[in-house]
């Protein structure tokens, strides 16, 4: 069918009119008037931009309301299309706020070369835990948060064991966050987890190669200790030679427990009557002694 060059010049003037009054609401815009104003466009630049501008809103249109990267409903989260003026106007694909965030957070993740508690405590900020604890004014965590900020600021190869309080495990995960956020490569690990996933890999013969790896890892934080069922095999085999390979490379080592050290000698004993367990469980609480001074919290 042939098409008359009547038809041809109606469409191009609907197809005129059409983007005319797309431009007019564009620009009402507060972000595209601010775009226009900034680049000083003339109206031949914006009709030449016009596929761009209707690209941009359309894909900001899902952000207005976003407030994180897990409500993004777009294929590329994270990404927003900006718009650059240099001749004509250019179209990118940037992260956005929560995609920049990500991208650090990920950065900072990848730090934490061991880590069996969450991304959540991982993701804890010291600086925020201070802010809480001044909001609060709890005086024993204001002191704590002080004092984690110094070892951060100037680390050295004695530790922490912070014992007591229901915020022990948040505060020194924000230290282990911090100290990644400096480029520090740190581990969580929780004592009765490993203990379980250690005994778990028995049958695939890879135990060693889990201690080995928390063994080694630079700054470590070993969450909930004597919370664990303590056996023999625990105390003497595992933590032990945990404990035993820091001590000799002087490894940074964290604790958090609900007991001091005086009570974390019972809970490594197995039977009271027995002195060669009492020495044992003597022997372990020195270890943890060497590596960590004691920090009591309410």
């Amino acid at each position: 069918m042939m098409i008359k060059a009547g038809q041809i010049l109606s469409f191009d003037k609907e197809l005129e009119n059409t983007r005319n009054q797309s431009l007019q609401e564009l620009v009402k815009r507060q972000d595209i008037r601010e775009f226009v104003e900034k680049n000083h466009l003339t109206k031949k630049a914006l009709e030449d931009a016009w596929v761009d501008l209707l690209a941009y809103v359309d894909d900001h249109e899902p952000c207005l309301h976003c407030h994180g990267i897990n409500e993004c409903p777009k294929m590329n989260k994270g990404q927003q299309i900006t718009l650059s003026y240099e001749t004509y106007v250019h179209r990118d694909v940037k992260s956005c706020q929560y995609g920049l965030e990500k991208h650090e957070n990920d950065q900072l993740l990848s730090r934490f070369h061991y880590n069996n508690m969450s991304t959540r405590l991982a993701l804890i900020s010291l600086k925020d835990m201070a802010a809480e604890a001044m909001n609060k004014k709890d005086a024993s965590m204001m002191i704590l948060t002080k004092q984690l900020i110094e070892y951060v600021n100037r680390p050295q190869t004695k530790g922490f064991l912070v014992c007591g309080g229901p915020n022990r495990t948040r505060i020194m995960a924000g230290m282990m966050n911090e100290l990644a956020r400096r480029g520090y490569e740190v581990g969580l690990c929780h004592v009765p987890t490993l203990m379980a996933d250690v005994k778990a890999s028995f049958n695939s013969n890879e135990d060693t190669s889990l201690v080995d790896l928390v063994k080694n890892i630079p700054y470590l934080l070993l969450d909930s200790v004597g919370e664990e069922n303590v056996t023999n095999w625990s105390r003497d085999e595992v933590l032990a030679m945990i404990l035993d390979y820091r001590i000799l490379n002087e490894l940074p080592t964290f604790m958090t427990s609900a007991y001091v050290f005086e009570y974390l000698e019972t809970m490594y004993t197995n039977k009271c009557n027995d002195k060669r367990e009492q020495l044992r469980a003597k022997n372990i609480v020195s270890k943890m002694k060497a590596l960590c001074c004691e920090i009591i919290i309410d």
